[in-house]
């Protein structure tokens, strides 16, 4: 549905300054990218174009046509075609040469702005893995999914066994290369589709996905156990810990993400209690 009180805007240009205005701003509400031109069927930014449903030209005198009254952005470069639409908008309905110029380096460093706020946001300092907001919207659009497809996923709780120890003796640096090297291991243990998360701590969690066997379910927490048992070497020390795993099924055990991380925890500290260094199922 079309905006009446929007600017409408038509993009010249389907290069990186192109790619960054409609990152930015297909979604603003004060804004309607009422287009987009570029010579080039290949460029870039036109895969953005189609998929928001952006209208795409390859003429620039029927782009201006179609897309009267518009703000013309030239991020090209390319002063004849600021000239052009001066001449068939006005001058002061196009933003060209170093105007444009300027505009595109703001918008890329916007764009990365966003995205490192995205990061800060969404994952966890130290390791880099999806933190505990990400963790529980990954978890509750795979819920969806299984729903939806009629299948089973699994969440697993992970505590190191002798992480504490550990820190205590070696310092906060050691601990934190352990745990860095920690979640190398356990993400080397999963599939790409499949979700490890750090809670805190030296907590972690993992989303299998489309758990369809008890053979993956087990393959894989067999795999981590394995991979967390091998000797450590920190800041030229060898160490050494454990992991504990606690493992819910959707839907055998929960059908929330609360209900599935409360009870996938649960069981991994009746994994700890009973000997550490393995892996358990919720009864």
């Amino acid at each position: 549905m079309t905006n009446q009180g929007a600017q409408r805007i038509l993009v010249i240009g389907a290069g990186k300054g192109g790619m960054a205005m409609l990152e930015l701003f297909a979604e603003d509400a004060q804004i309607e990218i009422v287009g987009i031109f570029d010579a080039n069927p290949e460029a870039p930014a036109l895969l953005i174009a189609k998929t928001l449903g952006i209208r795409i030209f390859f003429s620039l005198a029927v782009a201006i046509e179609a897309s009267r009254p518009c703000l013309a952005f030239n991020l090209t470069g390319d002063e004849s075609i600021t000239a052009y639409a001066e001449s068939r908008l006005g001058s002061e309905n196009i933003v060209g040469g170093f105007q444009a110029h300027f505009l595109w380096n703001l918008l890329t460093r916007l764009k990365q702005t966003n995205e490192q706020i995205t990061q800060l946001a969404y994952h966890d300092h130290l390791t880099g893995l999806p933190n505990r907001i990400l963790f529980y919207d990954r978890l509750n659009q795979e819920i969806k999914r299984a729903r939806r497809d009629n299948v089973k996923i699994a969440v697993l709780y992970l505590d190191l066994d002798g992480f504490k120890l550990i820190n205590d003796t070696l310092g906060h640096d050691a601990g934190d290369a352990l745990l860095r090297e920690a979640a190398k291991r356990i993400l080397s243990s999963v599939r790409e589709s499949d979700t490890v998360a750090r809670m805190g701590g030296d907590e972690f969690t993992v989303i299998l996905c489309r758990a369809l066997t008890a053979n993956i379910k087990d393959r894989v927490a067999r795999k981590i156990v394995e991979a967390l048992a091998r000797p450590f070497m920190i800041n030229g020390k060898r160490c050494s810990v454990s992991v504990s795993i606690g493992i819910a099924l959707y839907p055998d055990h929960g059908e929330t993400a609360e209900q599935l991380v409360r009870i996938s925890d649960a069981t991994m500290y009746l994994a700890k209690r009973s000997g550490k260094n393995h892996y358990r199922f919720a009864q």
